[in-house]
């Protein structure tokens, strides 16, 4: 589908808006799972394989598992923490992933950086569209991606349109940002090609732009209602 529109709504820019009680559980229980690591370390150091009724393979072993499991959160931190970002901001220039922690701009992608398909190479089919979308196995939200030019090299960059922190990820305002990164494409970039399922999956009326949220509140509470009946079949049949 080419963006070219022959009548599109103006361009207004859009900055993400953290889901705050969401973004709070979902951060403390990752401290809490860092913790329990931490606490099962410490345990294990302080107590003897026969107090914790243990033979001393076992008691290697389950302290191993603790070790790797802490030291792989440790090495996720330290590669990911000039990566982390809480706030993406989408506006004329382009799109900017924001750490409003330390106030310093991630990363950022000016319109002018989008590329074209054909300049990627592919080790597999070339996707037919420059824009697209797909939804990574056990994930709640689809990853975009599209060819960028940095450095003058093009690369492919993926975005989910959520935060990277672990107490600022889910945005309320996801559709408006994928909206408007649609809207600025066919602004900015008309040239760039979007898969037509992207406005589909995300309840865009691909002609306006306009996002129709009773359908997504329709879609929601059917998808709620399946997920009942299923769970009370389960409960049915097991017991």
């Amino acid at each position: 589908m080419q963006n070219q529109q022959k009548s599109i709504p103006p361009f207004k820019a859009v900055s993400s808006k953290p889901i705050l009680w969401l973004n709070f559980v979902f951060g403390l229980f990752w401290v809490c799972f860092v913790l329990f690591f931490v606490a099962g370390i410490v345990f294990l150091l302080f107590s003897s394989h026969e107090e914790i009724g243990l033979d001393v393979i076992a008691y290697v072993f389950l302290f191993l598992i603790f070790f790797i499991a802490l030291a792989g959160i440790v090495v996720l931190l330290i590669y990911s923490r000039k990566k982390i970002y809480t706030t993406t901001v989408i506006d004329e220039k382009g799109i900017r992933y924001l750490n409003k922690f330390n106030n310093k701009i991630v990363k950022e992608l000016p319109w002018n950086s989008f590329a074209k398909r054909e300049k990627l190479e592919y080790v597999f089919e070339v996707p037919k569209f420059d824009v697209s979308s797909q939804m990574p196995m056990k994930s709640l939200f689809d990853q975009f991606y599209w060819p960028v030019l940095i450095d003058n090299k093009v690369t492919v960059h993926n975005d989910a349109f959520l935060g990277r922190h672990f107490f600022v990820m889910f945005y309320v305002n996801r559709l408006e940002l994928i909206r408007t990164f649609l809207l600025g494409v066919a602004h900015y970039r008309p040239d760039i090609t979007v898969d037509p399922i992207i406005f589909t999956n995300h309840y865009i009326n691909p002609e306006n732009y306009s996002i129709d949220y009773r359908q997504q509140k329709r879609v929601r509470i059917m998808s709620a209602v399946f997920c009942i009946v299923v769970l009370g079949l389960i409960y049915y049949f097991v017991n």
